[in-house]
């Protein structure tokens, strides 16, 4: 098992997450968050306590066909 780093700011409304893998940003209400994470992929989270939902909404299988 290998080691991992993340560490979060608030800036505002926004919450600017980094980590190994890149930089991320989000904003939202509690419990609601919309975002970008480090992969340039957008999401929709919810949920309370340890009950979360996320949804990307950029990715291979939103991708339009020919």
């Amino acid at each position: 098992m290998g080691f991992s780093f993340r560490k979060s700011f608030k800036i505002g409304p926004f919450v600017i997450s980094i980590s190994k893998s890149g930089i991320g940003i989000s904003t939202g209400i509690k419990g609601m968050r919309v975002g970008v994470d480090s992969k340039q992929r957008a999401y929709v989270s919810g949920g309370k306590g340890p009950i979360r939902y996320k949804e990307y909404l950029t990715g291979p299988k939103l991708k339009k066909k020919k």
